[in-house]
């Protein structure tokens, strides 16, 4: 009887949507630590994003709890809404502590790892439009966000480490170590998408 009765698939419409905000946000992140001299600007614009972003979330919730019949089981929705929200909030954290802590222009490292993050953003892009058609070809584009996460991962560990080996001013070095942590979280946060994604797959495979 459940088979003949539609399923709401504007969720899909709302993974993609966010999915977007994601993009988006990553975009201006990469552009506030190459052309900082506009950071605040930036940030604001990061911020409004995510500001986006919460309002799908929201949406995403209130409309799980009126559906009847869901293409995916309902806690993998809500899992997935919450870890793409996640990246927002991670990237607009990161924007927000450039321009708070007062940096003065941002690292090699910085620049890199924002680099990443727009590549890892765009592998995780490419997963989310796997999930309407179940495409078995979400594997390669989750390998690739994994191997960014990794990337991601050495690239703090060689950043920190330098960090340390220039015994700057420990004010500075406190700042830059939660900056390069932040950053860095955003990748591990697309990973966890990726990995909600996969479990869903296998399980509707």
């Amino acid at each position: 009887m459940f088979n003949l009765i539609p399923k709401e698939v504007r969720f899909y419409d709302y993974f993609e949507q966010q999915s977007r905000n994601l993009v988006r946000a990553g975009a201006l992140l990469r552009e506030l630590v190459y052309d900082f001299p506009d950071a605040r600007a930036k940030a604001h614009a990061i911020k409004e994003v995510e500001h986006q972003g919460d309002q799908i979330t929201h949406e995403i919730v209130k409309r799980l709890n009126t559906t009847f019949i869901t293409p995916i089981d309902r806690e993998d929705i809500h899992d997935l809404a919450t870890r793409l929200d996640d990246v927002l909030d991670y990237i607009e954290a990161a924007a927000e502590r450039l321009v708070v802590y007062r940096i003065k222009e941002p690292t090699s490292a910085c620049r890199a790892m924002a680099d990443v993050i727009v590549q890892i953003i765009a592998a995780t892009d490419r997963c989310i439009h796997c999930l309407r058609a179940m495409d078995p070809g979400f594997h390669e584009h989750a390998v690739e966000v994994n191997r960014l996460e990794n990337s991601a991962d050495t690239l703090l560990r060689e950043s920190l480490a330098a960090l340390f080996d220039e015994g700057g001013d420990p004010i500075d070095v406190i700042k830059w170590k939660e900056i390069y942590e932040t950053l860095e979280t955003v990748t591990d946060r697309c990973e966890d998408v990726a990995n909600v994604i996969e479990g869903i797959i296998l399980k509707m495979a």
